[in-house]
């Protein structure tokens, strides 16, 4: 069996990944909390200084959001520094913006324009969302490049020989990772099934991690007291066969699912900037009216 443990820089890495995700829940929490708040309490109608100011400010972000495409496809913009603080600016700016229309309104709508333009900022929003979901399944991390089949191939067989002789001690946890990839890739499925394929990989990819977490286990409780292996020794390598198996379910899950969202991005791509334009002219007719009347 190979030897299991944490490296330092692993653990390092692994609280690296961590800490954006701790930042995020902690950011939706105080999001909640004060939306709570105010749709309660009141203390601003969407016509007072504050209820103004706050529109004000994520109409002006949600405007700024065309200078990223402006930057992509207007030449003299093309030298205004690399694309990456660029796009980062048009996911932060995408994110407050509509966080602070939503509070602009108070949580209530007192015309059909406001209904229309929150509508219409709840879908470029939510495309948002989508395309950059897409996005970081087909790119290298959110601003790297573009990834290929043939690189995430050669990820899968990295996996692969990382598991190889854990899986020689442990025959119950290769039969399903075999069955697993078997699925995940098998052609002769019909369109029903490949679609509901898709949605349940990640899912199922879960499940079975935490089967293989029981079978690893066993094995090491097998053959840990051979080679004078104590029960923390055996925890620690547990753990470092969990990881090594979410490496080789993630590399399968990415590999069967490129192509896929490959597609979604394209489509994604083509949608995305004429909800954009949509939202900036209902925005426009909803200043307008608030103005006029």
């Amino acid at each position: 069996m190979a030897s299991l443990f944490f490296s330092p820089s692993e653990r390092a890495s692994g609280n690296v990944r961590l800490l954006p995700r701790v930042l995020a829940c902690a950011a939706l929490l105080a999001i909640a909390v004060g939306a709570v708040v105010v749709a309660w309490r009141q203390p601003y109608t969407p016509g007072s200084d504050l209820g103004y100011a706050l529109g004000l400010a994520g109409g002006l972000m949600m405007a700024a959001l065309l200078t990223y495409p402006l930057r992509k496809h207007f030449k003299p913009l093309r030298r205004a520094g690399p694309m990456k603080p660029w796009f980062q600016a048009h996911m932060v700016l995408g994110v407050l913006g509509p966080v602070l229309v939503v509070f602009h309104t108070g949580f209530r709508f007192s015309s059909m324009n406001a209904v229309v333009a929150f509508a219409c900022m709840v879908v470029v929003a939510g495309s948002g969302f989508i395309g950059r979901y897409a996005y970081r399944r087909i790119h290298h991390g959110l601003y790297g490049r573009r990834a290929s089949l043939a690189e995430l191939d050669e990820a899968l067989q990295n996996s692969e020989r990382g598991l190889a002789s854990l899986l020689r001690a442990a025959p119950a946890a290769k039969e399903r990772l075999d069955a697993f990839r078997i699925a995940a890739f098998d052609p002769d499925v019909g369109p029903a099934a490949r679609v509901i394929r898709f949605f349940t990989l990640g899912w199922r990819s879960r499940a079975l991690a935490r089967q293989l977490d029981a079978d690893i286990l066993l094995a090491l409780r097998e053959h840990g007291p051979k080679r004078e292996w104590d029960e923390g020794e055996q925890a620690r390598r547990a753990r470092r066969g969990a990881v090594l198996v979410r490496d080789y379910l993630r590399s399968v899950q990415s590999n069967a699912q490129f192509t896929v969202f490959e597609r979604i991005f394209s489509w994604w791509h083509v949608l995305h900037i004429p909800l954009v334009y949509l939202l900036v002219a209902s925005a426009c007719y909803h200043v307008l009216a608030v103005h006029m009347y």
